[in-house]
């Protein structure tokens, strides 16, 4: 199963309001007051783009169709690298966790995109600066490893700053709840020596949540928690050493 496939049989009835009502009602009250026309790129189910319909000129993006059902404003089912729109359409381009499940090639069209489309200001949110490899998974069936949640690339102010570097950044900051991220070192020898089913979170989630899908053989299981004591000593260490950081960082970038 390629991704495609796998981001269109993703469960989008699930993912609710209630999940992300401060992150929603923090973009509100960011957007800078000239915006009166917004492009959403990569909208998913519309959670924010549906309550940003309310209060200003709304248009979504999405690739995939069944997401695209729940979106209650102006829509085209596009590939944010590839928008079907004329360039300068909109006051502000608003992205939302979508840079950083985007391969190499993908991710350069969507910021292209992006800036043409925009006529004054940029706003993204990303994981801020996360650890992916802390979610991999191991499908038993195929083998493949792969991050959970499908990211592929973690993002911080600099690196955000240097996609849009001929943009003035006008506001940043980091938002949500607190999240424990993983040393890189410690995180490499986890990698090497432990087995993906001896890690944390899966011993602490409910069972339901450790369900998953390989994105590559379409395999459904459910990473069951196993005890390893090297897994356990690694995650104490880093517990001690790793503070926890704000998930999300905003950035709103400004046409110079």
């Amino acid at each position: 199963m390629d991704n495609k496939t796998f981001y269109e049989k993703f469960d989008w009835a699930s993912f609710k309001y209630d999940a992300l009502k401060p992150k929603v009602e923090k973009v509100l009250i960011s957007i800078p007051e000239d915006v009166n026309t917004i492009l959403d790129v990569g909208c998913g189910n519309g959670i924010i783009t549906n309550v940003l319909g309310q209060n200003f000129e709304v248009t979504a993006v999405d690739r995939s169709a069944e997401a695209l059902k729940f979106v209650e404003t102006n829509k085209i089912k596009s590939s944010a690298d590839n928008i079907p729109l004329e360039s300068n359409s909109f006051d502000m381009v608003f992205s939302s966790e979508l840079l950083e499940h985007l391969t190499e090639n993908v991710l350069e069209g969507t910021v292209k995109e992006i800036k043409r489309l925009s006529k004054k200001y940029i706003f993204i949110t990303v994981p801020n600066d996360e650890n992916p490899d802390k979610l991999l998974i191991k499908c038993p069936k195929c083998n493949y490893i792969y991050n959970s949640p499908s990211h592929l690339r973690s993002f911080d102010l600099k690196k955000l700053k240097a996609l849009f570097a001929e943009y003035k950044l006008i506001n940043s900051f980091t938002f949500g709840k607190k999240v424990r991220y993983y040393n890189p070192a410690i995180l490499k020898l986890k990698r090497k020596f432990t087995p993906s089913t001896s890690w944390i979170p899966y011993f602490w989630i409910d069972k339901s949540k450790r369900k998953t899908t390989c994105p590559k053989c379409e395999n459904e299981f459910e990473n069951e928690y196993k005890f390893n004591p090297i897994t356990t000593a690694l995650d104490t260490l880093n517990v001690l050493i790793s503070p926890k950081k704000d998930y999300w960082l905003f950035a709103i970038f400004e046409k110079e």
